[in-house]
C-alpha cells in the first residue's frame, strides 16, 4: 500500500533529539574537614563527582599540603579525577611580582581581606581560578552547549556559621553553575563530618585556611587601630 501523497511530498526536516545526559558534577575541594567528609560520603553512596577541584593559594598551612599526600591516593584508589588549579597574576600594580596569596599581601602592603570582614582573597585565589579551569573542561563546555548548568558541590555544613555563609551564597546568581550543599541536605554538623572521616579510616585534616590567618585576631586589631587612627587624623 502506497503512502498518502501529502506524506511523500512534505519536505524532510531535522528531528529534534532530546539529550538526556546528566550535567557534570564538580566538587570544590578545600582540603578541610567538611569537603573531605562530603567527598567520602558521596563516594560511599555511589555518587562520585566527575571532577574534584582544588585551588592552591600557595599559602596554605604545611599540614594542609601534607594532607594531600593522604587524600590523593585515596581518591586515586576510587577512580576520582582530581585536579589542582592556581591563580596566575597577569598584571602587577606594585613590585615585586607575586605568585601566592602571601606574596600578594606583602607586595601590596595590605592585610588579608578577611581581617576587614571581606572575602576578596577567596574570590581571587580560590573561586576565580576554579571557574577559569572549568571553562576549559570539556564536560562543562559540552553541558553549556546543551543549555545545562554545571553542578558545583560545596562543603557547607549545618552549623550556624556555615548557615550564614550558605544564606549569602544563595543571593549570588550564576548562569553557568548550580551550587548544591550535600552536607546541609544531610543535616551534618562539623562533628558528623569528623566522625565520617574517622569511620573511613583516614586522619582528620586540619582546618583549611592560609597559614598566616592564625594571626587573624592580631590583624583585626591592627585594622581597627588603623581605622581609628585614620578617623583621628581627619578631625
Amino acid at each position: 500500500m502506497n503512502a498518502p501523497a501529502f506524506l511523500t511530498t512534505r519536505p524532510r526536516r531535522a528531528v529534534d533529539v532530546l539529550d538526556l545526559r546528566n550535567p557534570p558534577i564538580v566538587l570544590a575541594y578545600g582540603i578541610g574537614v567538611d569537603s573531605t567528609a562530603m567527598l567520602i560520603e558521596l563516594v560511599a553512596q555511589g555518587r562520585k563527582p566527575d571532577l574534584v577541584l582544588t585551588a592552591d593559594t600557595g599559602s596554605e598551612k604545611p599540614a594542609t599540603y601534607a594532607y594531600l599526600d593522604v587524600i590523593r591516593p585515596w581518591m586515586a584508589a576510587h577512580g576520582i579525577d582530581f585536579r589542582v588549579c592556581r591563580y596566575v597574576p597577569q598584571r602587577f600594580k606594585h613590585w615585586p611580582p607575586y605568585m601566592s596569596l602571601l606574596e600578594n599581601v606583602l607586595t601590596n602592603a595590605t592585610l588579608p581581606s578577611i581581617s576587614l570582614g571581606r572575602h576578596s582573597c577567596s574570590l581571587k585565589w580560590k573561586i576565580a581560578p576554579q571557574d577559569k579551569f572549568v571553562e576549559t573542561w570539556q564536560p562543562a563546555i559540552d553541558a553549556w552547549a546543551r543549555g545545562q548548568k554545571v553542578i558545583r558541590l560545596i562543603g557547607y555544613d549545618a552549623s550556624p556559621a556555615d548557615t550564614r555563609r550558605h544564606a549569602h551564597a544563595l543571593t549570588i546568581p550564576s548562569d553557568r553553575f548550580e551550587c548544591r550543599y550535600p552536607l546541609r541536605e544531610w543535616g551534618w554538623t562539623r562533628d558528623d563530618c569528623i566522625a565520617r572521616i574517622e569511620a573511613e579510616g583516614l586522619p582528620v585534616p586540619p582546618k583549611s585556611a592560609c597559614f598566616f590567618l592564625c594571626l587573624q585576631m592580631v590583624s583585626r586589631l591592627t585594622a581597627t587601630l588603623y581605622l581609628w587612627a585614620t578617623k583621628l587624623s581627619a578631625v
